[in-house]
């Protein structure tokens, strides 16, 4: 064997002996950091940032409350005004921002707002439903429908919702009561006179007021001339309700 072929593992010979070192000093330098740990020589590594505390949980209570748990961590209340908030309570505190569990600077503020309860709700459009399907939509919006009331109406059919008490659009809170407004339908009417007139001249009078003619009939009365009226049920003035007819007796 010639000088050439030992070349190859001349030249390894240093190779493998800097790997070795290196593994060695690692391994070294890995065991030193291990016991340094262990003594508490590294605690710096892993230490918070300089002045740093847990912040406290002010969700639900009040400002003065949360003013005393903030002050106890060395830090500040900043209140954002008021929003409403279904979860919350109207005069506690919500949305507070750095969440509760984290880590704020010392003296650093914790932001929040005043609860002012679930908000307003709008009480609804309720005309020309049916009283049961209004109760429905009341108790959606988590309204309470109080007392019904009745009142004629010219345009709503009898027996159907009107309106509402507060009316449709205003803001109310939750729970608040809202009483419904019932038809009776048109509110009655005098009957106009009709008594001395012919058929066709007492039929246009009336329904012109918004009645009609229900039965004729023949009778005699010498205080009346011929063919006119001598008598009508309900009698002039008495009320009755529009559309309803009135009955009448013709001079024979």
């Amino acid at each position: 064997m010639d000088d050439d072929d030992l070349y190859p593992v001349r030249r390894s010979r240093p190779v493998l002996a800097a790997f070795l070192t290196s593994l060695f000093t690692t391994v070294a330098a890995f065991i030193a950091l291990t016991v340094a740990d262990h003594r508490g020589l590294l605690d710096f590594l892993y230490a918070e940032p300089s002045g740093a505390v847990e912040v406290p949980s002010v969700t639900g209570v009040s400002v003065d409350q949360a003013r005393e748990l903030l002050s106890a961590k060395d830090l500040l209340l900043t209140v954002q005004g008021e929003h409403p908030d279904p979860s919350i309570p109207a005069g506690k505190l919500a949305g507070q921002v750095p969440l509760p569990g984290s880590r704020a600077p010392r003296g650093s503020a914790v932001q929040a707002f005043v609860s002012s309860g679930a908000g307003d709700i709008l009480v609804p459009a309720l005309a020309g439903e049916q009283p049961d399907d209004a109760v429905e939509k009341l108790h959606a919006l988590k309204l309470a429908p109080g007392h019904r009331r009745e009142q004629s109406s010219e345009t709503i059919a009898a027996g159907r919702v009107i309106g509402t008490d507060p009316p449709a659009g205003r803001a109310v809170t939750l729970d608040a009561l809202v009483t419904l407004i019932i038809s009776t339908g048109p509110a009655p009417r005098p009957v106009p006179k009709v008594l001395g007139l012919r058929l066709a001249r007492a039929k246009k009078i009336l329904e012109d007021a918004g009645f009609k003619v229900g039965t004729t009939r023949t009778g005699s009365s010498d205080r009346f001339d011929d063919e006119v009226i001598i008598k009508q049920e309900p009698a002039e003035n008495v009320p009755a309700a529009p559309g309803s007819a009135v009955d009448l007796v013709v001079n024979d």
